[in-house]
């Protein structure tokens, strides 16, 4: 077959010649598109997450004022409510201020140490010995919980206050504790 018979051909039958021709351009363009359909199906799939993420975020970040004040608030309540590290003095008197009010006798009290912490809170450790009556050592323990500083007892040891081992009379008890503190 020669060129002279494609165009003859052609010249008799062009609506076949042309839907074949358009047939085989559909063909070829479909083959190279498919490529592009995985392509596009995995970039809709990212793009679907990270528009998930973003409306979440943008849900998430309608009280974030609100919260952050909050935060902000409660922040400074804890500062308020934390004790020096270096305030020795001013440590030591709050447990002798606590000795006054609750009718304990204090036999011992020592700032151990302070917390080597990079954040601004730190504990303050403190060795505490007092001695009185049961009911008067539970109002003592209950008076640290709720006072003025956060506190954390970390060992609690009590006993008799007698050498004889006397359990009638006052009793000794031995605090290992830490006041919120900062640097």
């Amino acid at each position: 077959m020669t060129g002279a018979d494609l165009i003859a051909l052609f010249k008799r039958y062009p609506l076949r010649f042309i839907s074949g021709l358009v047939a085989v351009l559909c063909i070829v363009g479909i083959y190279l598109i498919s490529g592009k359909i995985e392509e596009s199906t995995a970039l809709l799939g990212q793009k679907s997450v990270e528009g998930e993420r973003l409306s979440t975020n943008v849900r998430n970040a309608a009280q974030l004022r609100e919260q952050y004040e909050s935060l902000l608030a409660d922040s400074h309540k804890a500062q308020a409510r934390s004790i020096r590290a270096n305030q020795l003095a001013t440590n030591l008197q709050y447990f002798y201020r606590l000795e006054s009010e609750s009718g304990v006798e204090l036999i011992d009290v020592r700032q151990t140490s302070s917390g080597t912490g990079k954040n601004s809170s730190q504990g303050v450790g403190f060795a505490v010995a007092v001695k009185a009556e049961y009911p008067v050592l539970l109002g003592y323990l209950r008076r640290l919980e709720n006072g003025p500083y956060y506190c954390r007892i970390l060992s609690a040891s009590i006993g008799t206050a007698s050498a004889t081992g006397d359990r009638s009379g006052p009793l000794t008890l031995s605090l290992a504790l830490e006041l919120l503190g900062q640097p």
